[in-house]
């Protein structure tokens, strides 16, 4: 698998992240990478959730790479089925799908100290007894955060069909079905107006309301995608006025006390009271409007979500649940509602990201339970100490809450890019940051945070149970591509060896 002369690397995932890293290695480094895949296809999260609604809340022009622009779009906000497409017609543009080992789950990566690589173990999810390991130079590890389901233990005793959005069961027929939805977040806005037009009672557990904003959806006309197809370089002017807009954004967030903030918690407020007085529910006013400033947790995009729930056939209920008794769901409250079938939009375990794979870096560390026992730090997002040459993609520090994460994946690729150059050029075994570097970086980035909308009071998936904000970048994009513009390689551990890397 590797050799003397030539540098090699593994990517973990074909979402964005890993298809990002595997084209940008053959093009920067002239690197083929060996990529593994747990799932049938690429896609990543795309491929994983297929929840009826399943839509981005970025516009795609956006929301896809820099280098690999789609004039075709249909809308301005895509779906699942558009987006998926549109990342395996990546995959094969650059070839990567002869390079791809799916239905394969990586298990193990450990640091070898006297060989300098990482020695990787992995196993196919339909036959565990079929394995296989190999030593790679390099790891790019593109887990993404949103894909081991969280599953609280209290829902387990429901004696009937139980669904979680990203394992969505397409053979359960939901029609006059009563459906019980526990969750508001992302998913659950997207998913309920659409069962809500099929189900005979949709019953919404809600514990703390979103907030929720109106798209602008449109659908691109003919004659603007031939004009992107004609001329590339108003695509480009686009995307970019795009970039800028969602840039805009972000002032509410890093100064959401001031008198523009203000002005937009109270204009938000009003959206959802015209919203919802205008679908004839105004009662539902004080349930659903939120009790912390817009953005302190993910503001969601929907037109059709708090119209569903106004409808006849939809009841909100704000009480929590507080246990299941065979087909029955009783809230805080007491109440007692029965159901069908129940689907759980409680999005995802962030901190086990991982899943089963083992990460054990220098001195036979483990990642896992370092980071279960302390606070998760990274230099510059990508590197950790004590991992030479493992590059982590989407991890800790890196949610946005105004634009494309995609663009983050390119600033991040672009930054383990510039580090493996350097290893590269200087003929290292490998790299990693000082831990006086990882320190600083993770010291700056936490004090940034004071004053933002994301101390503004509530609890969220960013925050820890210490209520540290460790699944965010405090700032705008601009602000992280000038964090990652280059790798400084005096904070870093530059490890040697024998002999040259071949390019």
């Amino acid at each position: 698998m590797s050799s003397n002369n030539k540098l090699t690397a593994a990517v973990i995932g074909t979402g964005f992240s890993g298809l990002c890293a595997a084209i940008k290695l053959e093009k920067e480094l002239g690197i083929q990478a060996q990529l593994f895949e747990m799932s049938d296809d690429v896609g990543g999260t795309w491929e994983a959730n297929r929840y009826p609604g399943a839509e981005c809340d970025i516009p795609s022009h956006l929301y896809s790479f820099s280098f690999d622009l789609s004039p075709s779009w249909s809308k301005h906000y895509s779906n699942q089925a558009e987006i998926y497409a549109y990342l395996q017609n990546t995959a094969k543009k650059y070839n990567l799908y002869e390079r791809i080992r799916f239905q394969t789950e990586v298990v193990r990566v450990e640091w070898i100290e006297n060989k300098n690589q990482w020695f990787i173990q992995w196993r196919n999810v339909k036959d565990y007894k079929k394995t296989g390991s190999g030593y790679y130079n390099t790891v790019f590890a593109g887990l993404g955060p949103l894909r081991i389901p969280n599953i609280p233990k209290e829902f387990e005793g429901f004696q009937g069909p139980i669904v979680h959005t990203t394992r969505w069961d397409k053979s359960i027929d939901y029609s006059n079905k009563r459906i019980g939805i526990v969750g508001c977040g992302a998913t659950a806005i997207q998913v309920i107006p659409e069962l809500q037009k099929v189900a005979s009672h949709i019953y919404s557990y809600q514990r703390t309301v979103a907030w929720v904003s109106p798209r602008d959806q449109f659908t691109y006309p003919r004659i603007i995608k031939m004009v992107f197809r004609w001329f590339p370089v108003l695509l480009k002017l686009y995307r970019f006025m795009l970039f800028v807009q969602h840039e805009m954004y972000y002032p509410y967030f890093g100064y959401y006390d001031s008198f523009l903030g203000r002005m937009v918690h109270k204009g938000f407020k009003k959206i959802i009271a015209l919203r919802l007085t205008r679908a004839g529910r105004p009662d539902l006013i004080p349930n659903l409007t939120p009790n912390y400033p817009p953005g302190c947790k993910r503001i969601a995009k929907s037109e059709l979500y708090l119209e569903a729930l106004c409808k006849p056939n939809v009841t909100v209920i704000t009480d929590g649940v507080d246990q299941i008794k065979g087909h029955t769901i009783i809230d805080k409250q007491g109440n007692e509602t029965e159901v069908d079938i129940l689907i759980l939009a409680t999005g995802f375990d962030i901190k086990g990201f991982t899943g089963n794979l083992q990460i054990l870096g220098r001195n036979h560390v483990s990642l896992q339970e370092k980071w279960s026992t302390e606070f998760p730090k990274t230099y510059k997002t990508v590197t950790m100490n004590g991992f030479p040459n493992f590059f982590l993609f989407l991890g800790p520090s890196t949610g946005l809450g105004h634009n494309s994460v995609v663009t983050l994946i390119e600033i991040q690729v672009d930054f383990a890019i510039k580090c493996l150059k350097h290893v590269v050029q200087k003929n290292l075994a490998a790299i990693e940051p000082r831990r006086s570097a990882q320190e600083e970086f993770v010291s700056k980035l936490q004090k940034s945070f004071k004053g933002t909308v994301w101390k503004g009071g509530c609890r969220s998936w960013y925050m820890n149970d210490n209520g540290e904000l460790y699944g965010l970048w405090s700032g705008t994009l601009t602000s992280f591509w000038w964090a990652l513009r280059k790798a400084d390689v005096n904070d870093f551990i530059q490890h040697k060896k024998a002999k040259s890397i071949k390019m």
